[in-house]
């Protein structure tokens, strides 16, 4: 797929709720889960998320700290609800990293870190 199509497919997906697949994700995602798993706690990150994208079609998987995994749907539930109103705008910041990554035949990976508000 281009960069291009890549793109089109993660922004319906991610911004426009889109279905995601089922099978994409237990094929890909879930198989490679323990490993993004281990990277999660190595790299001290509160979250992981994976992408993959193949024949316009869109999987995620998101874990937690605490090893939640949330797959697909779920998983853009609950970044959007990590994200609360950036959820959009981090997107939009991560996309070209994750179109790269696709691209070039790769998951999509990235580790999310909370950094607190500043004080009111």
């Amino acid at each position: 797929m281009s960069k291009k199509t890549i793109r089109a497919a993660l922004e319906q997906s991610l911004l426009h709720n889109a279905a995601m697949s089922a099978a994409l994700c237990d094929d890909v995602l879930m198989d490679a889960a323990d490993e993004l798993e281990a990277s999660l706690r190595t790299d001290g990150d509160d979250a992981l998320i994976a992408l993959v994208a193949e024949d316009q079609e869109v999987a995620m998987l998101l874990i937690e700290k605490a090893g939640t995994r949330y797959r697909n749907e779920a998983a853009r539930a609950q970044l959007k609800q990590m994200w609360r109103s950036h959820y959009a705008a981090n997107l939009q910041t991560m996309l070209p990293l994750f179109v790269d990554d696709l691209s070039q035949g790769m998951l999509a990976v990235a580790g999310v870190q909370w950094v607190p508000a500043p004080p009111a």
